[in-house]
């Protein structure tokens, strides 16, 4: 589902959403969903295990990945991988492995 909306406050999408817009909260992306962010974060992104986020946009506070598949060409103010197994990856990187 794409989005281009203003949300004030913090949301958890249940389901797979493409975002343009601007959300004034934090963002939790659940397991087994995926979040495709092309606008703007002013608070947290937290990528629960087993999500996947791609971030072109902006995240103003930290990106946390709790061990989902992240990837990042946007900006973010920080980034806080509680995975070593799955960190947060720029997308660059993971577009180079794959050619």
């Amino acid at each position: 589902m794409d989005l281009d909306i203003k949300i004030d406050g913090s949301i958890a999408f249940e389901r797979d959403v493409r975002f343009f817009g601007t959300i004034a909260g934090t963002v939790t992306v659940p397991r087994g969903r995926s979040f495709e962010l092309y606008g703007v974060v002013d608070h947290d992104l937290v990528v629960e295990r087993g999500a996947v986020a791609i971030v072109h946009g902006i995240v103003r506070g930290a990106l946390i990945n709790k061990g989902g598949d992240v990837f990042v060409s946007g900006g973010v103010g920080t980034v806080d991988d509680w995975d070593e197994l799955k960190p947060t990856q720029s997308l660059s990187e993971a577009k180079s492995k794959i050619s």
